[in-house]
């Protein structure tokens, strides 16, 4: 019961929040940008071998929204209770740690997946009002929906881990923007001389672009879901740790 009610608030804040509406603005504009341009492109050139939503997830566009939402929504989750003094009220009240956090993340969590929306509106114009409207391919669309969420809980929690760290939100968001963009970064190690047959390995099983990449194709692959899983949990574990040893000095 606590959960859900800490859940529900937490939620709410973020529609209560000029941010929020900047952000789910901007996202909205740029995406329905990046999709107009993909749609241009295949048309004028005709291309038939790859879909719009293939090219969208696995282009620029994407990576620049997703790298730079996540500090943005997740600056404020427990550096605005630090800075208003509202936490010593939440962490003297009888609700365990583990709400809190989870509370926070998922909140936030569910505000990235809504900022998303807009491509679905974006594809549902293009099927309703295009004359010859491309296929959709359920399985695609599934797997891609799928490493999106996964993804986004990853970076989330990295961004909730950096907020507990800090009062002062725009530290929150830089550390958070760091963190994420070291582990999207890690693709670039594949330009190095001496990335051998294991090095490669390990960079396809922790490489971003590449899940999408096979998401987009509809390859099913179990390890992006178990990597995502497990580092989410570690981050939020982290989380409550933090949390738990300023509940003790408290």
């Amino acid at each position: 019961m606590a959960f859900w009610t800490l859940y529900k608030r937490e939620l709410s804040s973020y529609f209560q929040s000029a941010v929020a509406y900047v952000v789910l603005f901007g996202s909205a504009l740029v995406q329905g940008f990046a999709f107009w341009l993909l749609v241009n492109y295949l048309t004028i050139n005709n291309v038939r071998s790859v879909g719009v939503i293939q090219l969208f997830f696995t282009g620029l566009f994407f990576w620049i929204l997703a790298l730079a939402q996540v500090p943005l929504i997740t600056m404020r989750v427990f550096s605005e209770e630090f800075k208003l003094g509202t936490i010593e009220m939440l962490l003297t009240a009888p609700v365990r740690e583990w709400d809190v956090v989870l509370s926070k993340f998922l909140g936030a969590l569910t505000f990235f997946l809504v900022l998303w929306l807009p491509i679905c509106l974006d594809l549902t114009a293009l099927q309703l009002f295009s004359s010859q409207p491309p296929p959709l391919i359920w399985s695609e669309i599934g797997l891609t929906a799928m490493t999106v969420a996964l993804l986004g809980s990853f970076y989330v929690s990295i961004g909730v881990f950096t907020s507990v760290l800090t009062k002062n939100q725009i530290i929150a968001a830089v550390l958070s923007f760091a963190l994420i963009f070291a582990a999207f970064g890690v693709e670039f190690l594949r330009m190095t001389e001496k990335s051998d047959q294991t090095h490669l390995s390990l960079i396809s099983y922790v490489s971003p672009i590449e899940h999408l990449q096979n998401a987009v194709q509809g390859l099913f692959d179990s390890r992006p879901i178990v990597f995502y899983v497990t580092i989410t949990a570690f981050m939020l574990m982290l989380t409550q740790r933090i949390l738990q040893g300023r509940r003790l000095k408290g």
